[in-house]
């Protein structure tokens, strides 16, 4: 599959997934109340702690090594078994310990029903294999797959989500889900790998383990300041607070999802272009990605933060009052974990500069732990939110720090200011109908209408050089 049908694939993926929660969202909400959902997002963030912890650095690694051997059916074959059998171990001594911790922890023992179906969700994470049909270029797959298995998704919250005391039932359609999943990709893996009496011959588990580690100690270190702020949330304050700073927080991570979404798709190409030595043209791909990731995270920073009163109050009540400032605290995540994606996943990632990317993680970590204990107790969800702003941005710089250290991209700086300039326009509109148009849904449709008009009109014909143009033109040519 080429790099655009990649892409379109993999945006198309990260679309739905930004699509779907936006429906269902709102109604859980509503439904649920701050309370209710505040506990569904403490079980789904321990759970995906769980997931990460088991997974090592296989998100990661699985890809890069499985990109690798695309065209070696029996070498991939061998290497897919060896991955998915660590994960498959790491996955059942964790899950003894999840369901220990339910009886040990008082937090947990008082929903212990909503845990006991959260460790089902963990453990049947270990057939999603995600890592495997990335690495091999299969998004037109994962999107058919996922479109189809969320659109019946949110037909069943509609059905069996009717008041607040119907909340474990999300749980139990989240496991429905996965065993669907796990249904669907043994299908496809079928045709990918052979599946037979000596699939778990030779297998050579050992040396897979250092680079494991690393990337394990790297995510966990991640997982610290992106996963367990959720957790820490609940612990040090309350469900109710983590009910609104999970609201803010799941609206910028739907959108950070479409943009990783890209970089997610040119990864395996990087790889192979990285392995041939092709390295003007990894830098070329590299640049267009920076180009479009800036430009149309900027703008969506912009808008956000100006328009979130507008965007809780209609997706979820005037009761989330407090998500709105949680929310535009945290919007210039959407860019700065854009620019996290480009240089630590792909370029020091493509490098295999796996101790640099750690050591950015380890940085991370300990600014989140000291910020978290000294914010938390008193601000809450805003105190959680500053942490993992100022977290984020310093993972981000340390990522740019070792980038420039082995690596050297002309152009980027420019494309930056660019970028930050052209988001006066974005800033003008939403000032001006903010003032002019009472209604609050008419304008904040408004906004964003004129703001995509005005995105289109700059990047066609008033930027001579726009990725994004030559991205349009190829879409209307193919049609």
């Amino acid at each position: 599959m080429s790099v655009k049908n990649s892409i379109f694939y993999n945006v198309l993926l990260a679309i739905s997934q930004v699509f779907f929660p936006l429906i269902t969202f709102p109604y859980l909400a509503r439904t649920l109340g701050p309370e209710h959902v505040g506990a569904l997002n403490f079980a789904e963030s321990m759970a995906k702690y769980f997931v990460m912890l088991a997974a090592l650095g296989i998100p990661i690694y699985g890809i890069r090594e499985i990109a690798k051997l695309q065209n070696q059916l029996a070498k991939r074959t061998k290497l897919f078994t060896e991955i998915f059998t660590i994960n498959l171990i790491c996955t059942i001594g964790l899950s003894v310990l999840f369901i220990a911790s339910i009886h040990f922890v008082p937090q947990l023992m008082e929903e212990k029903e909503l845990f006991y179906w959260t460790v089902m969700y963990f453990v049947l994470q270990v057939f999603y294999l995600e890592w495997f049909f990335n690495g091999m270029d299969q998004f037109r797959f994962i999107a058919i797959r996922q479109f189809i298995i969320r659109f019946f998704f949110i037909i069943f919250v509609f059905i069996l989500i009717k008041s607040k005391l119907d909340y474990v039932n999300y749980m139990r359609m989240q496991v429905g889900l996965n065993v669907l999943i796990a249904m669907i990709n043994y299908q496809s893996l079928r045709k990918l790998i052979t599946i037979d009496g000596n699939i778990y011959k030779n297998l050579d588990l050992r040396k897979h383990l250092r680079p494991l580690l690393y990337l394990f100690l790297t995510i966990f270190s991640i997982s610290i300041y992106f996963s367990l702020d959720t957790i820490l949330l609940g612990f040090l304050a309350n469900n109710e607070s983590v009910g609104y700073y999970s609201t803010a927080l799941k609206l910028n991570k739907l959108i950070i999802a479409v943009f990783s979404a890209i970089t997610v798709a040119i990864f395996p190409s990087l790889i192979g272009l990285f392995q041939n030595g092709e390295i003007e043209k990894f830098k070329e791909y590299i640049r267009q990605v920076f180009f479009v990731l800036i430009s149309i995270s900027i703008p969506a920073v912009t808008i956000l933060i100006l328009c979130a009163q507008e965007i809780v109050h209609l997706l979820f009540s005037t009761s989330f009052d407090r998500a709105i400032l949680p929310l535009q605290i945290t919007a210039p995540l959407i860019l700065i974990v854009s620019l996290s994606s480009i240089f630590g996943f792909q370029i020091l990632s493509a490098f295999s500069k796996d101790r640099q990317i750690l050591y950015s993680a380890i940085i991370g970590m300990v600014i989140s732990i000291i910020l978290s204990l000294l914010l938390v107790p008193q601000f809450k969800e805003v105190g959680e939110a500053i942490t993992i702003l100022f977290t984020e941005l310093s993972v981000c710089l340390a990522f740019i720090y070792y980038t420039k250290q082995y690596f050297k991209i002309g152009g980027l700086t420019k494309m930056f200011v660019n970028a930050l300039v052209s988001v006066i326009p974005y800033i003008l509109f939403s000032l001006i109908f903010k003032t002019i148009i009472a209604d609050a849904v008419l304008r904040l449709t408004t906004i964003i209408i004129i703001s995509a008009v005005w995105f289109f009109i700059y990047h066609m014909f008033l930027v001579k050089e726009s990725y994004i143009k030559v991205y349009i033109n190829d879409f209307i040519e193919r049609k």
